[in-house]
């Protein structure tokens, strides 16, 4: 006779069971909520919920735009998984290939209504048709399953949780940086703008645009002067994918984990839903990959335009920022953050207090264009009542530690405000705050054997050795740049009339003149757009392209972004451009003026729309 072994046998059917629920396919109808979206080229929509039924599959989306803008939804929009399209066929609270005003809130919600997809679907793609800025969301993951805690491919060593400690100090060193790029996982969706943005000790920011190869790998390298803060940015999409602090002269890898474009459409969802981005094997590795999961901010919020009231005087203004200080200072120290994010916290509350009191007229001055709803009428002088002095500068160094190097970690507001002179000891902010002028000058090749011998009257004989070492280097990189780029001689005539002498050699043709500068981003991202029309829409022999820069555009940099600018460059002085401004009412850059074929020459501001750009220019031929 057989006896069963009750006991083995319920073993046997839990691990069926267990095969059944976590090795099989799902075999019927079922409804995922907060389904991880791995990758995405938009925050403007997120898929909140799936719904898979016998005849259809419903996704719930949940918008997030501006209040008063539309978005649209397009009627050939489909899932794919596994190979195969599935077409949308109706939808719920939203009309396909209609405009969609997003409400106040800036958030709708709606559903989307599609061909149904086999039970056994663990994994879909979104795609909003077929336009070139089509919404995507792409390996949408129905499974149930957390996803991985790291991304695929990323080396061993980096496996691991960051090590808690003290926020490190700068480097003040020279050395030649190699960055290796890698995208986790690579795919040819990918295949955006991406530039590379250093932000470096003497207050510059350099652009470094960054070509992935085809398997998501790309080297960026330069020379740097003191540690560097570096951000990759998707400039397509507009935001940015990996931070990295970088150490002169160090060769390092830096894994970027591409979920993050999916934790940007989940960011709106109650909870975590961002993945760490940035994995570095660098000096400052462990600190990135800290920094990555620091989600509090303590600071001042000081861009509001409420953070300061312009009746202030000076003794309430510096009370109000004291007491702000104080307050957030508790709340620090009275959270359960680990020891590296408490420091990152107060030294980045300290650089803000900082530069709230050396810019304490720009705050008062801020808010007083945000009370009469004009932000670009400027302040009247008296209608600031307060006066910093000498004594308030003095009391500032006494709330904390001004002469801490750790200030330099993120931010350079330590040398915006010689706070050396205010009874600090040691000359930090003095250093400084004398590096990013005379760099400057050794930028423009203006920096003389005596400001070397200033350079070298502090602590630290990096500052003179950078100085000097930056101002051989861009000598000798104008002197290469000036054998390629070709900037055609201003006129010499009257300040009044060189506009006219610049455009008066095209007449009987359509002049585009712009006016613009290297430190410009809104200039560099326009020509960047505007540039592949002139083999395009734009397209003609009758249209002359004219570039007017100042002198505020620095050399190198000016003679290095001539070479993908297609056109006749101006390099005018100061008086000049100014001249320029005054006679056609300039309110910033970039500017247009446009010249018909009869030499008639009008502003027009308004085609820094570029949807507008290409009608006004056709409508001059």
């Amino acid at each position: 006779m057989m006896r069963l072994n009750f006991n083995c046998l319920g073993a046997v059917l839990s691990i069926a069971a267990a095969m059944t629920i976590f090795g099989c396919s799902p075999s019927g109808p079922r409804t995922v909520t907060a389904p991880v979206v791995n990758f995405a080229n938009t925050a403007t929509i997120d898929i909140v919920k799936v719904e898979l039924n016998d005849s259809n599959t419903v996704l719930h989306i949940n918008s997030h735009f501006i209040p008063g803008n539309w978005i649209r939804i397009a009627g050939d929009s489909y899932l794919q998984a596994e190979g195969k399209q599935y077409a949308m066929i109706s939808t719920d609270g939203i009309e396909p290939d209609t405009e969609f005003w997003m409400p106040e809130s800036g958030e709708a919600d709606f559903k989307l209504i599609f061909e149904p997809l086999p039970f056994s679907t663990r994994r879909f793609d979104f795609i909003e048709g077929t336009g070139q800025n089509a919404f995507k969301l792409w390996d949408v993951d129905i499974t149930g399953k957390p996803a991985p805690t790291y991304p695929e491919g990323l080396p061993e060593d980096l496996c691991k949780e960051p090590v808690d400690g003290p926020v490190p100090a700068p480097a003040f060193k020279i050395g030649h940086t190699v960055v290796n790029l890698h995208m986790l996982p690579y795919r040819p969706e990918f295949l955006h703008h991406y530039s590379m943005y250093v932000n470096t000790l003497d207050g510059k920011q350099t652009e470094y645009p960054v070509k992935f190869d085809e398997n998501g790998d790309a080297t960026i390298s330069f020379d740097m002067y003191g540690m560097s803060q570096a951000t990759v940015v998707d400039r397509d999409m507009s935001y940015s994918l990996a931070r990295i602090t970088l150490y002169p002269g160090e060769t390092l890898d830096c894994y970027i984990d591409m979920r993050r474009t999916g934790g940007i459409a989940m960011s709106n969802r109650e909870g975590p839903s961002q993945f760490r981005t940035t994995y570095t094997n660098g000096y400052y590795g462990n600190y990135d990959r800290m920094k990555s999961g620091f989600t509090d901010y303590y600071g001042l919020d000081m861009y509001t335009g409420k953070f300061a009231d312009y009746h202030m005087t000076g003794d309430e203004y510096k009370a109000m920022v004291k007491s702000r200080y104080d307050s957030n200072i508790r709340k620090i120290e009275e959270s359960d953050a680990p020891v590296m994010a408490k420091e990152y916290y107060t030294l980045q509350l300290q650089n803000e207090v900082l530069e709230a009191m050396a810019g304490y007229r720009y705050f008062l001055s801020h808010n007083y264009r945000h009370v009469k709803g004009n932000w670009r009428m400027p302040a009247p002088a008296d209608s600031i009542r307060a006066r910093l002095t000498d004594e308030d500068y003095d009391e500032v160094t006494t709330w904390f530690d001004t002469t801490d190097p750790r200030l330099l970690i993120e931010s350079r507001s330590v040398g915006s405000f010689d706070w050396n002179k205010h009874g600090a000891d040691g000359d930090l902010s003095r250093s400084v705050m004398m590096f990013i002028k005379k760099a400057d000058k050794a930028c423009r090749h203006e920096l003389t054997k005596e400001d070397i011998d200033t350079l070298r009257t502090l602590s630290d004989p990096f500052f003179a050795e950078a100085c000097d070492s930056l101002n051989q280097r861009s000598l000798r990189e104008f002197m290469r740049l000036q054998e390629l780029s070709f900037v055609t001689p201003t006129p010499q005539v009257a300040i009044d009339k060189v506009f006219d002498a610049i455009v008066a050699p095209h007449k009987g043709k359509v002049v585009v003149v712009d006016l613009w500068n290297t430190w410009c981003g809104p200039c560099r991202a326009a020509i960047q757009e505007n540039e592949p029309l002139k083999s395009g829409s734009l397209s003609s022999d009758d249209i002359v392209w004219i570039y007017i820069a100042d002198e505020s555009s620095e050399p190198n940099k000016y003679l290095e972004m001539l070479q993908d600018i297609k056109g006749i460059h101006y390099k005018v002085t100061e008086e000049q451009v100014g001249e320029i401004r005054k006679r056609f009412n300039v309110d910033g850059i970039p500017y247009y003026i446009l010249v018909d074929r009869e030499g008639k020459a009008e502003g027009r501001p308004d085609i820094r729309d570029h949807s507008k750009y290409v009608e006004a220019i056709k409508s001059k031929l």
